[in-house]
């Protein structure tokens, strides 16, 4: 299978769910690339990921059998200058790509010497700017452990929303 990935909100940052659906594609034999409108040519499915609501939406055509649009970005809504987690919208990675170690070579740059990832999701605060906890959960839980994303880099970036709230904070620590 040829599989192309696109991250609407732009490569300044690492696309955790593109950078682990790569990794499982490839573990399956299937090639992964960019999606390149000009170069890639006929694809057989297309992955396009969004983490914000206020990025626009990747406004080409997409030439493949199979687009699958996801993340964050496409299941909150900005209403009144406040975030509204839409349910019915989220799309979540099922649990064999979810729990697979990210293919950090998606950003050479970026993960050079540094691993990404999440120990915990959820958040308790309710802070009323916050989708984290309508999407998330309001109790802060260990989803992982280090050893899922971090293999030996120099540093280790934790994207989670409220480890500290986490009951088991001291040893993910």
């Amino acid at each position: 299978m040829k599989v192309g990935l696109i991250n609407v909100d732009g490569h300044h940052f690492p696309n955790i769910p593109l950078m682990k659906l790569s990794a499982w594609h490839k573990a399956h034999g299937d090639t992964v690339e960019w999606y390149e409108p000009l170069l890639s040519g006929h694809l057989d499915r297309v992955y396009v990921s969004k983490v914000f609501s206020f990025t626009e939406d990747y406004p080409y055509h997409i030439w493949a059998d199979e687009v699958i649009k996801g993340g964050t970005g496409y299941c909150i809504e900005t209403v009144n200058r406040m975030e509204q987690y839409r349910k019915e919208k989220d799309m979540r990675l099922p649990d064999e790509i979810e729990h697979i170690c990210p293919d950090y070579s998606l950003y050479p740059e970026l993960c050079r010497d540094t691993a990404y990832g999440f120990l915990t999701r959820g958040c308790p605060r309710g802070c009323e700017f916050c989708h984290v906890g309508a999407k998330e959960g309001t109790c802060s839980v260990k989803v992982s452990d280090l050893s899922e994303f971090w293999h030996g880099q120099k540093k280790i970036v934790l994207c989670d929303p409220n480890l500290i709230a986490c009951r088991e904070w001291r040893p993910l620590l």
